[in-house]
């Protein structure tokens, strides 16, 4: 049988990939190419080599498509999880100033100093839809939504993937909410409160950024590669 591992390593020597991620391409594409070998050899095949070479017909455009899924990965994190989670930290830090200055701490029941996260030295908070801190931060979540998508927009991001970044802060919340309802129970206000609403806030934060072109590179480097298909 031919030595189809190295045979695939010499026509895809030029990927510009990481050791790792080019011996994985190789080892998937020669595992390919010799489990169609052998089903032409049981089948008595007169030239099963050259029915298992023609299965790769352009060798220079499988290299760009394996390039293409090689950036694809990049370009989504790039694009998506990393405003994404620059639109979540600042969520999060406007939730903990809010309730730093707008909720009142007070002293804890003996038997819940313990058990509560939120007990430090004997005092409690509760942080509730219905109180000033809620509000005052929810005032704050369409600017997280507009950094997420603004970064989204930059880093070349579609509309959908704007929005999907500037809505990181509510997934986060609809994590949370589910997990805690799995063992406290659910209550049907408290996703309306703490996903449904931050959501909507973070996607009005995002509105104006989910209009316009994305990054000019990007789409120009998009371009010339659906041209080259």
């Amino acid at each position: 049988m031919p030595d189809f591992e190295r045979l695939v390593a010499d026509r895809l020597a030029h990927l510009e990939l990481t050791p790792a991620q080019q011996r994985e391409v190789v080892a998937e594409i020669s595992a390919h190419l010799e489990e169609f070998y052998r089903a032409r050899m049981a089948a008595g095949s007169a030239n099963p080599e050259g029915e298992t070479l023609a299965q790769v017909a352009d060798w220079n455009r499988l290299r760009r498509r394996i390039r293409r899924a090689k950036e694809d990965r990049m370009r989504f994190a790039r694009a998506v999880v990393l405003p994404g989670l620059a639109a979540l930290a600042l969520a999060w830090i406007t939730f903990k100033v809010s309730v730093l200055y707008l909720v009142q701490p007070f002293a804890c029941q003996p038997d819940i100093i313990s058990q509560s996260g939120n007990a430090v030295d004997g005092l409690c908070t509760i942080v509730s839809a219905n109180t000033p801190m809620y509000f005052a931060w929810l005032a704050t979540l369409p600017w997280a939504g507009a950094l997420g998508a603004a970064f989204a927009r930059r880093a070349g991001a579609r509309p959908t993937e704007r929005l999907s970044a500037a809505l990181f802060p509510a997934m986060a919340l609809a994590i949370e909410v589910t997990w805690v309802g799995l063992i406290a129970g659910f209550f049907w206000r408290i996703p309306i409160y703490w996903v449904f609403v931050p959501g909507v806030s973070c996607a009005l934060g995002a509105l104006p950024f989910l209009r316009g072109r994305q990054n000019t590179r990007d789409a120009d480097a998009r371009q010339i590669a659906a041209a080259q298909m």
